[in-house]
């Protein structure tokens, strides 16, 4: 639901290293991203928390069905 909201909402306009950044996200084992968006781990590369973070925030500002 997170991944969704981001998409719908900030994918859009993203540039390409945020997209690159995701795609690089994206490709990291299910157990790590439950980690990151329900468990409240922070990625250890500084950009890739930093992604996280705006994921969290986009989604957290996005109503569902209302990007």
């Amino acid at each position: 639901m997170l991944l969704e909201r981001y998409t719908a909402a900030a994918l859009p306009d993203a540039g390409t290293d945020e997209r690159r950044l995701l795609e690089s996200l994206l490709d990291r084992p299910d157990p790590e991203l439950a980690g990151y968006f329900l468990g409240g781990q922070v990625p250890q590369e500084p950009e890739m928390a930093a992604l996280v973070g705006h994921i969290r925030d986009v989604a957290g500002r996005v109503r569902p069905g209302k990007p």
